[in-house]
């Protein structure tokens, strides 16, 4: 696995590092900077400055395609969201809980935001309505993930238009 850009709000998100090379970015509006920077997690670090889940998703997702990573994954996605963001195909997955749940896709799925016009909506609390929106009317492949308590057992359904 080649860069995994990590895109975060509040660094209490960063769990476990998935193998490879791992970009950690901090979306928010300055109030954790500094914390985040200072403190070490074992991977690059950068900080994205944003104001709501979606100007977050879009900071951290226009991050990533500049770094030319492999996939993208945001807010709290587990392994098991993880995991389905490979391949060569474009793959968004979501967390059952949006607005708000994980996000994560690949670098073919991330090549499709410079096509969609982004509306207000979508810099503020909606971006997950807005990528399932999109990616359907697309064709392209979602997942949905959920999970009980802990993410080691994964429930999954794939959405179709």
């Amino acid at each position: 696995m080649g860069i995994t850009v990590i895109g975060i709000t509040h660094p209490g998100q960063v769990g476990e590092l998935p193998g490879g090379t791992n970009v950690l970015v901090l979306a928010d509006d300055g109030t954790y900077a500094d914390e985040f920077l200072d403190t070490d997690f074992g991977a690059h670090q950068l900080v994205v400055r944003a104001h709501g889940r979606g100007s977050a998703f879009f900071g951290v997702a226009d991050k990533a395609r500049e770094l030319g990573a492999d996939r993208i994954l945001f807010g709290g996605a587990h392994d098991i969201a993880a995991s389905f963001a490979t391949g060569e195909d474009p793959v968004l997955v979501l967390g059952v809980r949006p607005p708000g749940g994980p996000i994560a896709c690949n670098a073919a799925f991330a090549q499709w935001l410079d096509r969609w016009p982004r509306p207000a909506r979508a810099y503020r609390q909606d971006v997950d309505h807005w990528l399932a929106e999109n990616a359907l009317r697309e064709g392209l492949r979602v997942e949905l993930v959920s999970w009980r308590m802990e993410p080691t057992v994964a429930m999954r359904r794939k959405l179709t238009a």
